[in-house]
């Protein structure tokens, strides 16, 4: 995320929460995801498994722009 938010520093200020799934079972078990990670954008899963950085960074500029 850091080399995202230099190329963008305005993606800073997206509210990202990350969930560890074995920590934080209580909150994970809400979400509907077969592969991890899983980035949602209010509550829609946009991307599971792995992801690349252009990946990643598709899904901050989507979410960036849903602000």
């Amino acid at each position: 995320m850091d080399e995202l938010f230099a190329e963008n520093p305005e993606y800073r200020a997206l509210d990202i929460e990350i969930i560890d799934e074995n920590l934080r079972p209580d909150i994970s078990d809400n979400y509907d995801y077969e592969l991890v990670p899983a980035y949602y954008i209010d509550d829609e899963l946009v991307h599971s498994g792995v992801a690349s950085l252009n990946v990643i960074r598709d899904i901050f500029q989507r979410a960036y722009k849903s602000a």
